[in-house]
């Protein structure tokens, strides 16, 4: 859905301005896409991570190097057998409710986010067989097996603590919906599509750095309408600026873009074992698939879409990364070849219907695919979709193709089990094969980068043949803020703090 900031939440808005206290501020930032659940354990997009910044504090967090810094775990110290995980909490913190943060929280949360049903995080933090009370300040992670990529995890969705009290009350959809966390900010209210609004939390640990009293944020998928409504004093920082709009902003003095190279990547998912959207042909022949892989130009996407800006992939990992596999470089397009799979696939004018989240960016890039499919002898029919309903129904199965977007993780673990893990949390289409999955827990067991990086080498050898997804590019974040917007840092995972962060 494409729309501009609502007039509802504009005057909404603009009578909060009118009664707030003296000296208070507030915080309108324009997102990419609404969000699926407040609950960290259940939540699979990035504008539930957004939120979940302000929000839902972590134990460990990510420097502007994507290095592992403390949180709520001051510090962290592994076995040297690698089978255990020892975290000292920080003291003096509170949940939005008044529940105390002690190890105790620490246990309920990484088990509840291991045994409830509706959990996406199980892939992430498959190690962890228990989790020990050591003491009232120190948790003890008790692993299956030494797992390398555990601290990078808990940075993210699967480090973010909740309320015990709060979650034990209710089900996960209810807690999902009115969610209690320790983050600098509470939640207020949310109106699907619309907005979530979060204010000041009095009581949290490191108030001196928190410098708004309300957080506004609206889903506005279009980058140009987000832009437009920075321009015009409705937002004051937003996410995900298109590249043809880059200029335009550096070149007006009253606003600033922050950028920082991601961890991300945007590919191509197919359903090759989820439900009845895998009865086609595109899920039970790989050479269709590897068609679809040497029918595209990556390079032409990247000049065309996004200006030239981004980073062409053919890997879940960067180009950039260590652990790239040198040994399959980005293609370079091959139509012959492409033709021939086709004809090799005993498929005659094959037809992919693909799920597109409705982003201008998106439905172009999707545009671009359709046309050089076409030329190799490929249909694609291109479904436009809101973000939330798309993701929705390409974990029901209901989807041939997929073309979807990860915001990344620091450790390689977290772009790779995700999609190609047996139990990966964004295995939309159940690919499971069991040599890839024993490569990618194997590269897990070690810390060498050397070593995990022979193994996600002999994985990649694998999955290339299966083709389960398809990487076309790896994007930079360009964030568009206002000139007086001080202490604001991009961080590679996209998320934007708050801490730090005022208006002068």
């Amino acid at each position: 859905m494409i729309r501009k900031v609502s007039t509802f939440a504009a005057a909404l808005l603009a009578g909060a301005a009118l009664v707030a206290p003296v000296g208070a501020q507030s915080l309108r930032i324009g997102t990419s896409e609404d969000l699926d659940t407040l609950d960290p354990a259940q939540g699979r997009t990035l504008g539930g991570r957004q939120v979940f910044a302000a929000l839902c504090d972590k134990l460990l967090d990510l420097d502007e190097n994507a290095g592992i810094i403390p949180r709520l775990a001051t510090s962290h110290e592994t076995s040297a057998d690698g089978l255990s995980v020892t975290l000292k909490l920080r003291g003096g913190v509170v949940f939005h409710d008044g529940t105390k943060f002690d190890a105790a929280a620490v246990k309920f949360n990484l088990e509840r986010a291991l045994t409830i049903p509706e959990s996406a995080r199980k892939g992430d933090i498959r190690a962890i067989e228990r989790v020990d009370v050591v003491d009232e300040m120190t948790a003890k992670l008790v692993l299956k097996e030494p797992f390398a990529p555990l601290l990078a995890q808990l940075t993210d969705r699967a480090g973010m603590m909740i309320s015990p009290r709060a979650a034990a009350a209710v089900d996960a959809k209810t807690f999902g919906n009115n969610p209690v966390c320790s983050g600098p900010f509470k939640f207020v209210e949310r109106v699907v599509q619309d907005r979530v609004v979060v204010e000041r939390f009095r009581d949290y640990w490191n108030k001196d750095a928190i410098h708004f009293d309300r957080i506004t944020y609206l889903p506005v998928p279009d980058a140009t309408v987000r832009l437009n409504n920075l321009f015009s004093g409705q937002l004051d920082l937003v996410e995900q600026i298109g590249t043809a709009d880059l200029k335009r902003v550096r070149d007006d003095q009253r606003f600033r873009v922050s950028s920082i190279t991601g961890l991300n990547h945007f590919h191509m998912v197919f359903n090759v074992g989820n439900g009845s959207g895998a009865e086609n042909p595109f899920a039970k022949n790989a050479k269709l698939r590897q068609a679809f892989d040497l029918g595209v130009d990556r390079e032409i996407i990247n000049r065309v879409v996004f200006g030239g800006e981004f980073v062409p992939g053919n890997q879940l990992v960067s180009p950039l990364s260590p652990y790239y596999s040198k040994a399959h470089p980005v293609p370079k397009r091959d139509v012959a070849k492409a033709k021939q799979l086709v004809a090799e696939s005993g498929v005659a004018s094959p037809t992919l219907t693909t799920l597109v989240i409705n982003g201008p960016a998106f439905i172009q890039v999707a545009q671009v695919v359709q046309s050089m499919l076409g030329e190799v002898g490929i249909k694609m029919n291109v479904q436009p979709m809101e973000a939330n309903t798309a993701v929705a129904q390409a974990g029901t199965g209901n989807f041939q193709g997929f073309l979807a977007f990860w915001s990344g993780r620091p450790d390689p673990d977290g772009n790779t089990y995700p999609y190609l893990g047996c139990n990966g949390s964004q295995n939309y289409g159940k690919y499971c094969n069991k040599q890839v999955e024993e490569l990618l827990n194997s590269a897990g067991r070690v810390s060498s980068v050397a070593e995990r990086a022979q193994l996600y080498a002999k994985a990649t050898e694998l999955w290339m043949q299966d083709m389960p997804t398809v990487p076309l590019y790896h994007w930079k974040w360009f964030f568009a803020h206002k000139s007086g917007l001080a202490g604001f840092k991009p961080i590679p995972d996209g998320l934007m703090r708050v801490e730090g962060v005022k208006l002068q």
